[in-house]
């Protein structure tokens, strides 16, 4: 007799109302207990991996925290969906077949009246991207951004893995240094209160643990010194001088506490000195 199939997902009870199309619909979340997550361990991008699990095989949950409307396409995280600027509704609607027709050029189909999967995962992202224009900035509309285009580059990966040879490398490429942009903005409105970030509840960058905005500094650094080579030397020790002040600023006294855990303390000690010695290596 064959065991039944372990649920990794399921949708919530109480429909969703699109703001933009009025298309009623119900959201799926991941199940995560019963075995089905075995954490291991944290990236230098702040990253959780996973075990596969025995019973459910991969599981991906960056796929699930996008609510997309399956009619329209608009896409936010769950705290913002509803909170559309109501004179950007025409906007939003009039741009349905511009989303459908953008996000095709990489995923020809999708169906998000369907479960999740690394394909409609990923897209969510995309989508999530181009709508957060329309959002207002006490909602944070240009940190969502740079998120959702971070996770967006790992599930790229996350694809290029497991389907090789599709120019996903590239595309996660691509995705990487528009959150550069982005986290770059993030930092830059923080300083000038262009945009509000205090009322950021998780900061992430993943699921599990939230780093808050030392977390971003990190993040900012980091993909500037993996993925910000702008390919003349002069130009590239700019961009690293500037990486170097802002991660400086996470170590500043070098203690620990609870806002700036050791483990993020000592991942950006370590990004300085690597940055120190890049610097040296292009002067």
């Amino acid at each position: 007799m064959e065991e039944p199939q372990v649920k990794i997902s399921y949708y919530l009870k109480h429909p969703i109302l699109c703001p933009v199309c009025g298309t009623s619909f119900y959201k799926e979340e991941m199940l995560s207990g019963g075995g089905r997550l075995i954490a291991k361990k944290i990236t230098d991008e702040l990253r959780r991996e996973y075990e596969p699990s025995k019973k459910v095989g991969e599981i991906y949950p960056l796929i699930y925290p996008v609510t997309v409307c399956p009619s329209c396409f608009y896409s936010a995280f769950p705290e913002d969906f509803l909170l559309i600027r109501k004179e950007f509704l025409p906007v939003a609607l009039s741009q349905k077949r511009k989303r459908k027709s953008d996000v095709s050029l990489v995923f020809p189909v999708l169906d998000f009246t369907k479960p999740r999967t690394l394909f409609t995962g990923t897209a969510s992202y995309i989508l999530a991207i181009g709508c957060y224009s329309f959002l207002h900035k006490d909602q944070a509309p240009t940190f969502k951004k740079a998120l959702a285009s971070l996770r967006c580059a790992w599930s790229f990966h996350d694809l290029d893995r497991k389907y090789p040879e599709q120019n996903y490398d590239k595309l996660k490429i691509f995705m990487y240094r528009k959150a550069i942009g982005y986290y770059e903005k993030v930092i830059g409105y923080a300083q000038t209160g262009q945009e509000r970030i205090d009322g950021v509840k998780h900061f992430g960058p993943d699921l599990d643990k939230n780093f808050g905005f030392e977390g971003v500094l990190f993040i900012s650094t980091l993909l500037l010194f993996k993925y910000g080579d702008e390919g003349e030397a002069e130009k590239t020790v700019q961009k690293l001088m500037s990486a170097k002040r802002i991660v400086s600023r996470i170590f500043g006294s070098g203690k620990s506490s609870k806002s700036k855990p050791s483990f993020i303390l000592d991942q950006a000690k370590d990004l300085y000195e690597k940055i120190t010695q890049r610097i040296a290596e292009l002067s």
